[in-house]
Formats: C-alpha cells, structure tokens, sequence
C-alpha cells in the first residue's frame, strides 16, 4: 500500500517562500541571526519612526507648556502678594502706599501675562486652545482691574483727607470740624461724575474678558477644591461691580441735591422698632426732623407716633390682617401703615395719610432707621450723654435683656408701663439722634471711615431705608439699593416676611433659619420645600399692665407673608394655626399663615416651631445650567441662614444678611 501523504508534496511545500522568509534565510546564510534581523526592520518601519516622532515632539511640548507654566506660575504668586501688599494699604488708608504698591503689581501682572504669551500659538489647537483664551481673559481682566484702581485713587484723591486716608498730597483745604467735611462734599463731589463714567466704561470691559470664559469647560471640583462654581461665582461679581458702578452714578450726581447743594431739604427721619418686627422693618414708633443745608445739619421737632395719631383723629377702617391678627384693632393708624412689604408702597400710604394731619411738617425725604443703626454708632463713639434722659447710653451689652444696653432703655422709656403723666416720653429719637450727630461731628479724622461704613453697610443691610417725594431722588435711593422694593426676578425668587402682631418685643430674642429642597423637573419647574425653624431660647417676662414690669418677651404672634413667582401652587403647609392662603401682590404669588411662638420654658430651654411649605414654581425659572435664587432680606431682621439642597447634591449655606443672589450649578 502506498503512503500517498509521504509521497505527494503538499500545497504549501509547492507555495513560494514569502519575500520576508527568503530575507530570513538570505541573512542567516550571511551569518546574521533572525531575531537580529526582526528587530532592525522593527525599528525601521516608517509608522514607527512616525510614532516615535511624535511622541517626542509630545514630551517636548509638554515640557515647554511646563516650564511656560512654571515661570508664569512663579510669577502670578508675585502677582498676589502686591496686591495683597495694595488691599491692606486700602484697609489702613494709606493712599500713597497704596499708589506705589498698585505700580508694583501692575507691573508684576504685565511680566506673568508677557511670560504666558509664549503659549499663545497654542490657542489655534483644539481643545487646549479654549483655556489659552480663558487664561489670556484673565490676564486682561486683570491688567483693566488695575487700571480702575488707578481711577479709583485718583477720584478719591481730592477727598483724601476726608475719607480719613493719608500718606497722600492733597488740595483738600484744611477742616477742623466733620461739619466742614460734609460741607466739602456737598460743595464738590459733582467734580467726579466725569471719572465715574471712566470707571463704569473700564468695568464693562472686564466684565466682556470674564464673561467670556466658559465655567462648563472646567470640572466641578478638584482635589475636593470647588472650581466650576468659583468661576460662576466670579463672572456675578465682576457683573454684579460693573452693574453697580453703573447705578451708582446717579447718586454721584445727586449727591449735592441730598446735602442740601444749592437749596436745603427737610428729612423726617422714622425710628422702625425691630424689637417688634413689621413688614418694613419695624412697628413707626417715633419721628424726627431735621434740615440740611450745603452739608450743615440743623435738627428740628421730635415726637412719638401716638402723638401724632391723637392730631391725625381718623377713623379709617382697618384692612383685614390687622383686624384678623391684632386683637382689639378696629382703626387704620399712622403707626401701622407700613403693612406692605415693599417700604414704598408703605410709604405712599403712610405719606398721604400723613400729609393729612393737622401739625405735621412737610419734609422732602423720609429716612427710616431700626435700633441696629444706633448701635452700631455708638459701638464707635462709646457711651454718650441725652440731654432730659438722664444717663449714659451704649452699645454695651446689659443682663437685663442680654442686649446693647441703648435698646433696653430705649425699650424702657418708651414701653413700660406708668400712671406718669409724661407727654412725649416715646419722643426719645430726636434728642439721642442729636447727641449722636454732635458726637460724630466731634469725632476724630480717624474714626470717619467708620461712620461711612456704618452707613453703606445699614443700607445694603435695610435698617435704613430712604424714601423721597421727588422722582429723581426716590429713583437714585432704588438705584442705590436703599428703597426697601420688592423686585421682580427672572429665576426663583423667596421673601419671607414675618409681622409682629402683639408680640411684645419677643423679636429682639427670636432667632429662625430656614432649609429649602429644591428639585428641578423634567418640564423646567420646580417642585420646593422649605422648612423654617423658628426658637426663642429667653425666658418670658412679666406682661401683666397692672404689674409695671417692662415687658419684652412674650408669646410671638406672626403673621407669616412667602413671595414666590408667580404662578406658584401650593401643595401643603403644616405647623400654621390657620389654613394658609394663596393670593398675588407686588408682582409675586404670595402664601400667607399664621402661628405662635411663646418664649422658653424654663432656664436653659428653648422654644420652638417649626413649618414645612411645599409648593411648585412653573417653567421658565430656570433659564440655564445653573439654579438662581433671589432671596430678597426683609428690613429690620437679623442674619437668616439658608440651607439650600438642588437635585439632590451637596446642600449650600448662605447667611443672608442682606438681598442675596444664589447660583448653584445642577
């Protein structure tokens, strides 16, 4: 039998050698080894030299972006400190240090910027190009922020010697008095309208280099640091000064107008009791007139509301809250106009009313303060003497109620109970506005940047609110925050008002914070729950008439006002004692409620209530990747925290001290 396998070539035996197999045995018959000759055609391969090619010139790029980065790096950190060196020159007032040190930083920020330059081909590459162009945005923004502080410097310069700066020449005449400062003012701040608009022009041009970065570039945290967030929170604020600026002119040019430049105005200033809270801030306990002219301050009358509900004798009928809510109430007074939240729609109310009353002065401006204001005065001048009030007044803090001691006597003139005859004896506002006024004329150089502060910061705070009859002015005082309005917004909006309806002054001891669950649907609407807590930790006092005790903490009796946008539907409420309701007003939807807080009780204890809202916002609150929040802060309340949880992601704090804006990425 023949092997036929054994005999027949197979097909592969009849196949050609592979020109790679011939080179093999070419080469292993030259006496080269063919693992030898794998590698050598390995390493010549033209895909291979390319890779290589590439991945050096990778490694070398990556080393140059290093090293730009590096020095540029190096060089931002010096950046930094001279402005750091330029911010504590600002704080300690020193101009002239604070003119040397911005050229220091200037040029620090142009060398970083000229070192990163070097990267600059690298913004035509895909991908890296688009953080070339974010850090480029930076570098301008800075380089223009430097520039607005130079106009800052030199706008100010003229008033060096007022603002209490120093280390800087000045053609500022010399002044003996705060008096001849204000007058100075009066007399020359129009001057700086001018560089005002260079200013706001200047600013605009950084916000257009901040906006143009992109935050969803960036991720939303690194090494546990938040990123994405602190770039959107920087674009609001540059956007937020360039706003500002821009609304502030105004108050610049009418500046002259409200001290009194060329012709005198009349300004009756209302004290708002937060010790027992209203809708703008507090229960219209007493007023005070006074005249300014050219900057001079003339006081004139002081007396208490009640004295001038007795002229006002009217009997209009109460509006419903009031005969709801306030046991006993049937009349509408002067003293509880300010029932809308919005302090000039109040204001309209309580001015045609007032300009009803027989006796009661004409006044150009209302200026409203709560006790807050005082306070924080005297925690600059230190105790002051009230003529006919006997005694020291301050902003130390007195066991009696736990509080500045200037609040319990004012409490203590003006609420506790006597069989005294004492008429005007609530008329306390004029004479301690007077002696404060007198003091801070007194005062120091060094002391006046104090009192602007104090100021500004009762403003942006609202426990001082402006109102004036003629458009322009009103419009500057809106423009410059310090109207009390209730705004429209186009994302989420919250304002929580609480009135204080026979409560005693328990609201100088209530403290509330409240937590909001957000969850944003499908369709772009909301669904909300906000849970405030309400606690009074004090002790209640005596509140028996017959007793004579001065009565401060008794049982809170709120009548509780939400705003929302409208549109809004409520789903549930608990913890109110009657069913809460559902109406607009300013605007806004609005849900109303009503509950009861009595004081602790017992020593060491607190008291507490607590209410839960749920509610839906419709579609069109949320314009972008972002949730945004207005929570718009009522007059005359403390600092409120708020707790805020959007879809479920990490919950963001907030303590609002003021109208407060919120951009949460989702």
């Amino acid at each position: 039998m023949v092997n036929e396998s054994a005999q027949t070539p197979s097909n592969e035996a009849l196949l050609p050698a592979a020109p790679e197999e011939i080179m093999l045995e070419s080469h292993e018959a030259d006496g080269i080894p063919v693992e030898k000759s794998k590698k050598r055609k390995f390493f010549t391969r033209p895909w291979f030299i390319l890779t290589m090619v590439l991945v050096l010139a990778l490694l070398a790029l990556g080393g140059w972006i290093g090293v730009v980065g590096y020095n540029t790096y190096t060089k931002v950190k010096i950046v930094e400190a001279e402005a750091k060196k330029t911010a504590t020159d600002f704080s300690a007032r020193n101009l002239g240090a604070a003119k040397t040190d911005l050229a220091a930083t200037k040029g620090a920020l142009a060398d970083a910027h000229k070192t990163f330059q070097a990267l600059s081909p690298l913004g035509y590459v895909p991908f890296i190009g688009g953080y070339v162009h974010d850090v480029n945005h930076v570098f301008n923004a800075g380089e223009k922020g430097g520039e607005v502080v130079d106009m800052v410097i030199t706008a100010i310069s003229p008033y060096a010697d007022v603002m209490g700066f120093t280390g800087a020449q000045s053609s500022t005449p010399q002044m003996a008095t705060a008096e001849d400062r204000i007058i100075f003012i009066a007399q020359t701040v129009e001057k700086i309208s001018p560089q005002m608009d260079a200013i706001g022009g200047k600013l605009k041009e950084i916000n257009t280099e901040i906006q143009a970065i992109d935050p969803n570039r960036y991720p939303l945290t690194v090494a546990g640091h938040q990123v994405r967030s602190n770039i959107v929170s920087l674009q609001h604020t540059v956007s937020s000064a360039a706003d500002s600026i821009s609304q502030f002119q105004p108050i610049v040019k009418l500046l002259p107008t409200l001290l009194g430049n060329p012709d005198p105005k009349r300004y009756l200033v209302v004290f708002q009791n937060d010790a027992e809270l209203r809708p703008t801030g507090g229960f219209l306990t007493a007023y005070a007139t006074l005249t300014v002219a050219n900057g001079k301050i003339e006081p004139g009358v002081s007396q208490d509301i009640y004295t001038l509900d007795a002229a006002f004798n009217s009997k209009i009928p109460a509006p419903d809250p009031i005969k709801k809510y306030l046991p006993l109430v049937y009349n509408w007074y002067l003293r509880d106009m300010n029932l809308s939240p919005d302090f000039k729609v109040s204001m309209d109310t309580f001015t045609k009313y007032y300009g009803q009353t027989p006796g009661a002065p004409d006044f150009d401006g209302l200026i409203a303060i709560d006790t807050q204001v005082p306070v924080a005065i005297l925690k600059v001048l230190g105790p002051i003497g009230v003529p006919g009030y006997g005694g020291k007044f301050s902003a130390e803090n007195d066991p009696r109620c736990n509080c500045p001691q200037v609040i319990y006597e004012l409490e203590n003139i003006i609420t506790r109970p006597t069989y005294e005859i004492r008429p005007g004896r609530k008329s306390i506002l004029g004479p301690l506005m007077n002696s404060m006024l007198a003091n801070m004329m007194g005062s120091p150089r060094s002391v006046w940047p104090q009192f602007f502060t104090i100021f500004t910061d009762s403003i942006r705070e609202k426990h001082l609110l402006m109102y004036f009859k003629d458009p322009n002015m009103q419009n500057a005082a809106e423009v410059l925050g310090a109207a009390g309005r209730i705004n429209d917004y186009a994302g989420d909006y919250l304002h929580i008002n609480d009135t204080n309806f026979a409560g005693a002054k328990s609201n100088m001891f209530v403290q509330n914070t409240v937590d909001e669950t957000v969850t944003i649907n499908g369709d772009g609407s909301i669904t909300k729950k906000l849970v405030m807590t309400y606690m009074n930790p004090q002790l209640p006092d005596n509140c028996n008439l017959e007793a004579g005790q001065l009565c401060l903490n008794g049982i809170l009796r709120d009548w509780q006002r939400i705003y929302v946008p409208k549109g809004s539907v409520l789903k549930s409420a608990q913890g109110y004692e009657v069913d809460m309701t559902t109406s607009t007003d300013l605007g806004h939807t609005v849900f109303d409620g009503f509950f009861t807080l009595p004081p602790a009780p017992g020593k060491g204890q607190t008291s507490i209530k607590k209410l839960t809202v749920e509610y839906t916002v419709p579609a069109g609150h949320v314009t972008s990747s972002d949730y945004k929040l207005l929570i718009q802060k009522q007059p005359g309340t403390k600092v409120v925290k708020h707790t805020i949880t959007v879809n479920g992601g990490d919950p963001q704090v907030y303590n609002v001290d003021s109208d407060t804006e919120v951009d949460i990425p989702r």
